[in-house]
């Protein structure tokens, strides 16, 4: 009989770590010799994978103790390989490649060194546009570890000073965990798991509201959790905490454990753009837009096509209860240090044979068409994250060409554009076929806002490209965007050096601004309504007319003219 013993020990052996291997990351083999991109220490407010308003978070934030123009070093030996300048996103951001096949990419800039600047601004110049994407030759900036490449700023979709710092794959272009590729950072606080919750995999993420457990020193207060159904599945809230790091972070690994088998796991890095937007299938974007927190599932939706997961089942972390018997769960959450944090808590199924009833049900991962005498339109496959019951009803609208379209509901999140087509009211006349917008009104941080979106007139219909369920109206849009500023005609700017406007469209956007002096283009260059020009040598001494042009995205261009004496 002990012949026997040997080989079951080692089958069992091998299986227990074959399944544990099934959810764990192999390791990373990446440099960790960067420097730091400032001069003062380490100091962090953000860090990779954070859930954010439609992606994750690409990089770390790096305080500059909310102050603009800190001096910001490259991390490595380079070139300068592209600048991009934007409005939104990053504004002014300077691209690194590396050897070993990274770039760096340092966002939010104020301004690049002096020669690169100089180079940037006259290609602006040239091509007559502020917002610029330039790449460059391994040759033509080489740049040193430690060299002064810019000072940073607050551009772009930037709410306060600071440094955005992203380490990429240079091949892929995906963001890779920056936390994974210094030294210095020295890390021994562990994460923690705030809050449990618990939906019942019967039914569509966008169907139901979780049970929410408080977590108190890694338990749960019930012994053992009971639930009105046979398949379950999790989510967290969790915070990760460093010494450097002002506030809270997101945590880099998740891994659950059901009976001690290991089962499902995420893992925060090597996140492509291409696919950033699935963040809203890995949170829970229903209890967010309903003012929750940022609850990170412990499964895979349908159709949520990340690839930070690892499981072990093909159940891909949905848990069966269907044998009554009480299943033990653990969690394990993680830093990229590997500090540990444990949950631990039990859960049991009760019978309910309570039937789950839908007239019109979209199924993720499909076509799906819906047409009725009010709106049409069609989703793609990969629209829908899960599946809805989908629901639609017609009110009055706020002007004679209009109904109150409400489309499902703006808390269901959807992946890629498609076409709505709403019949208006009542035929809209020819002068106006051009002019045609849709308004959408939708909650944003508990406050209703409105969204103008440009649309087109077609066999009678009105078409736009959206990417939100909610509340549609059709609009005529004949207002010019309005130009304001403390400017004055004949006024001397002698000892002025930046001219500031605000400009804003009341349905839709600002779509182009220029700015001319006597005829010739100069840089206005923009943050959100507010459009600044830095006065330069385009800018004479004497009287000159300086010219401001605004155009929305239905084509309706105001101008404003000021005699100026410098």
């Amino acid at each position: 009989m002990k012949y026997f013993i040997l080989p079951i020990l080692l089958i069992f052996f091998w299986q227990t770590l074959m399944a544990q291997s099934s959810i764990n990351f192999p390791p990373k083999q990446y440099p960790n010799s960067f420097r730091n991109p400032l001069a003062a220490p380490f100091s962090l407010v953000g860090n990779f994978g954070e859930c954010r308003p439609n992606h994750f978070h690409s990089g770390i934030d790096v305080r500059t103790d909310g102050k603009e123009n800190k001096n910001v070093y490259a991390i490595e030996d380079g070139y300068v390989s592209r600048v991009h300048i934007e409005a939104g996103g990053f504004g002014n951001a300077i691209y690194i490649n590396h050897m070993g096949g990274y770039t760096s990419v340092y966002a939010h800039l104020n301004t690049f060194f002096p020669k690169l600047e100089e180079y940037v601004r006259k290609k602006q110049y040239e091509a007559e546009t502020w917002a610029i994407d330039l790449t460059f030759y391994p040759d033509q900036f080489i740049v040193r570890k430690g060299s002064f490449i810019a000072l940073s700023g607050n551009t772009g979709s930037s709410q306060g000073p600071h440094l955005h710092l992203e380490i990429r794959n240079a091949k892929t272009e995906a963001p890779l965990n920056p936390l994974l590729f210094f030294n210095e950072i020295e890390d021994d606080i562990r994460p923690i798991v705030k809050q449990l919750a618990i939906y019942d995999a019967r039914k569509s993420i966008y169907e139901q509201s979780p049970s929410l457990h408080k977590i108190s020193g890694g338990l749960i207060a019930k012994k053992v959790i009971e639930v009105s159904t046979d398949k379950v599945y999790f989510g967290i809230v969790a915070d990760d905490f460093m010494k450097i790091a002002t506030g809270t972070l997101g945590v880099y690994e998740m891994r659950l454990y059901v009976d001690n088998q290991p089962t499902f796991a995420w893992q925060m890095d090597n996140i492509s753009y291409d696919i950033t937007r699935y963040m809203n299938a890995h949170a829970d974007y229903r209890a967010r837009k309903n003012n929750g927190p940022w609850i990170q599932l412990c499964t895979q939706l349908p159709n949520d096509r990340l690839t930070i997961y690892k499981t072990a089942t093909p159940e891909r972390g949905v848990v069966d209860l269907s044998d009554g018997a009480v299943k033990e769960i653990r969690i394990e959450v993680y830093d990229t240090k590997f500090n540990k944090n444990t949950l631990l808590f039990s859960v049991k199924g009760i019978q309910n044979s309570t039937a789950i009833n839908c007239s019109k049900e979209f199924v993720a991962g499909k076509t799906n068409v819906f047409k009725n005498d009010y709106l049409s339109f069609s989703l793609s496959e990969d629209a829908l994250y899960d599946n809805i019951c989908f629901r639609t009803s017609i009110g009055p609208g706020s002007n004679e060409y209009t109904y109150l379209y409400q489309i499902h509901e703006n808390e269901v999140p959807l992946h890629s554009y498609f076409d709505l087509q709403l019949k208006p009211k009542k035929e809209i006349p020819a002068l106006y076929k051009s002019k045609v917008a849709l308004v959408l009104s939708k909650k944003a941080n508990g406050v209703l806002a409105k969204k103008g979106i440009v649309a087109n007139m077609v066999n009678g219909q009105v078409v736009a490209s959206v990417r939100e369920f909610g509340t549609y109206e059709i609009s005529i849009d004949q207002a010019p965007p309005v130009i304001t500023s403390r400017l004055q005609d004949k006024m001397n700017i002698s000892k002025e050096k930046v001219l500031y406007f605000t400009i804003k469209d009341a349905i839709t956007s600002v779509k182009k601004c220029t700015a001319t002096v006597d005829g010739q283009w100069v840089r206005l260059v923009q943050k959100g309504p507010t459009y600044y020009y830095e006065i330069d040598k385009y800018f004479p001494v004497g009287s000159h007319q300086l010219k401001i042009t605004a155009t929305d995205e239905n084509n309706n261009t105001s101008e404003k003219y000021y005699t100026l004496i410098r």
